[in-house]
């Protein structure tokens, strides 16, 4: 399970709190083969970052929040409001939101160097807040090297220069308390209070063995106080950076998911055609069988029936079958132009003939042929003249008749 840890960022050098080696001071590519496999909480210099408060509505969607923070503090920044990264911190007792605002280049910036690092960056908070948590009417400041951080309350503080301290401290009223944290050779000269406040706040110094050490006390806080505003929303929210990394992959596999869709669907269409038509083969196969062989009740084996019925046609080896009648039908009718084959039907070892004449005299004609035929028998059971001619209709069986 991934462990969450600390990186201090100045924007050169990293520092962390390793369990073995203590505070290690390395590049930020060091850093992300060190911690590639934890969970990290940057802290990044806060002179960057304005933090102020504005008062909302009453809106639970975080990403119309935003929009109302950006809006109402429109009037208040002095940049382009669609340059300006916003992130909105839990709202206080008093009904204002605390609201961190920095250039959108630097958020980039600041998240491009940690995913080229290979760090999975949970959390970006401004080092200033990373200070413990000032009581009521405390300051909590510290002095790293010249630089000047300052936290007024939880959600609120800044960083500047040491030159641009005395400015900026008189735009605040003045503390009761200044817990002062520095070096043990800077502490007391970090502050010249005299001059910045009628009234001169009580110095409560708090010396450590060495920058690497006060750095250590912002590492050891920046996960104690969750009301530090996290940079990380919206655009830079973490879900939405590992979307856009990802993006590129999920587009490819979306569109091999779509043809492999598509492919099974044509095939599957391409399926169920073949089927169809395999059936309607099937339909008619049945159809012709039942047709060539209406005696036949009930199909068990289409293709064996199908045999057993054209061997019964043929008549086997011998003279027998259907084949027999037919070319002895066929030679009586092509003896005479007047008789005209209409239709037959084979049923049972007899052939039923429906065959047109010119007149009377034709039904004798057939019985002619016939009788010339050896081992068949002509019945004939009906023969109807009209002006046309005369409609005949006989049977043809095989054997003398008795």
């Amino acid at each position: 399970m991934a462990q969450r840890r600390t990186l201090y960022y100045d924007g050169t050098t990293t520092l962390w709190r390793d369990p073995v080696q203590g505070i290690t001071r390395a590049t930020l590519a060091e850093a992300g083969q060190a911690l590639a496999d934890d969970e990290i909480v940057a802290l990044v210099p806060a002179e960057d970052i304005l933090l102020t408060d504005v008062a909302l509505p009453p809106i639970r969607q975080a990403k119309r929040r935003l929009a109302a923070a950006r809006f109402a503090l429109e009037d208040r920044l002095a940049g382009r409001i669609e340059q300006l990264h916003f992130a909105l911190g839990p709202t206080t007792h008093s009904g204002e939101t605390p609201v961190a605002v920095v250039d959108e280049l630097q958020m980039r910036a600041w998240c491009d160097a940690f995913d080229a690092a290979g760090l999975d960056v949970v959390r970006i908070l401004p080092d200033c807040l990373a200070l413990p948590v000032p009581d009521a009417h405390t300051w909590q400041m510290a002095r790293i090297d010249e630089r000047i951080l300052l936290r007024t309350a939880p959600s609120h503080g800044f960083a500047c220069s040491e030159d641009l301290w005395p400015v900026l401290a008189g735009a605040f009223d003045t503390p009761d308390i200044i817990e002062l944290h520095g070096t043990s050779s800077d502490t007391i000269q970090a502050l010249d209070a005299d001059d910045l406040f009628e009234t001169a706040p009580e110095i409560k110094p708090h010396s450590h063995a060495g920058v690497d050490a006060l750095i250590g006390v912002l590492l050891d806080q920046a996960e104690t106080h969750k009301s530090a505003i996290n940079l990380r929303q919206g655009e830079f929210a973490r879900h939405n950076q590992l979307e856009s990394r990802w993006r590129p992959f999920i587009l490819t596999g979306g569109l091999a998911a779509a043809w492999l869709i598509v492919t099974i669907a044509a095939h599957g269409i391409e399926t169920w055609r073949l089927h169809q038509q395999i059936d309607a083969l099937e339909a008619q196969t049945l159809t012709a069988f039942r047709d060539a062989f209406p005696d036949v009740g009930t199909i068990n084996d289409l293709r064996v029936q199908a045999e057993q019925g054209i061997a019964s046609l043929r008549g086997g080896s011998g003279s027998a079958g259907l084949f027999p009648v037919l070319e002895a039908t066929a030679d009586v009718a092509g003896q005479d132009d007047s008789l005209v084959v209409q239709g037959m039907q084979y049923r049972n070892g007899t052939l039923d003939l429906s065959i047109r004449g010119k007149n009377v005299q034709s039904v004798e004609t057939l019985r002619a042929g016939f009788a010339s035929q050896a081992g068949l028998t002509l019945s004939v059971q009906s023969a109807d003249a009209n002006a046309d001619g005369v409609q005949i209709r006989a049977s043809v069986t095989q054997g003398q008749a008795s």
